[in-house]
């Protein structure tokens, strides 16, 4: 049984493992997965909670389409473009917290990272070719839930 909460040494392990195979597919393709800690942070919220996984996919796509709408606006490049789109996936994902906090509060229990998430995977999107982007970050995630979970079911890492 997976649990619902991990253990803060299943989540470092995680990240590490999330970082190891987005090294191996930028290495291989040349392809940044959404970022690098991004898989293994999606992975450990594929274990813990789907929903939340499928909220921070909703937020990815409405920073994307966010940026793409400043960028006809303003002139974004290099850092200027990092930090507006990290800055516009964190004021998108406060103001959901702000509406749906009061219906489900469980779904942001420590949820610090997942505010960067979607803006890493956004600022990727906007880099690179979408399709190219969205496959390589969905396979490194998958990969590394694959792991992840079939440790945690097989009992291999602790769970409490």
């Amino acid at each position: 049984m997976i649990p619902a909460a991990l253990t803060p040494q299943i989540a470092a392990l995680g990240i590490a493992l999330g970082l190891v195979f987005s090294l191996v597919c930028y290495l291989t393709t040349n392809l940044s997965p959404g970022g690098m800690i991004t898989p293994g942070w999606l992975a450990l919220t594929l274990v813990t909670d789907v929903q939340r996984a499928l909220l921070v996919l909703a937020v990815t796509v409405l920073t994307y389409l966010a940026t793409k709408a400043l960028q006809r606006a303003v002139i974004l490049y290099g850092k200027r473009l990092f930090a507006a789109v990290v800055l516009s996936a964190v004021l998108i994902q406060m103001t959901v917290v702000i509406a749906l906090q009061q219906e489900f509060p469980l779904l942001w229990t420590s949820q610090t990272l997942g505010f960067i998430v979607p803006g890493l995977i956004a600022y990727q999107l906007v880099r690179q070719p979408k399709a190219a982007t969205a496959i390589a970050t969905g396979a490194v995630t998958l990969g590394t839930y694959v792991v992840l979970a079939a440790g945690l079911l097989l009992g291999a890492l602790p769970t409490a």
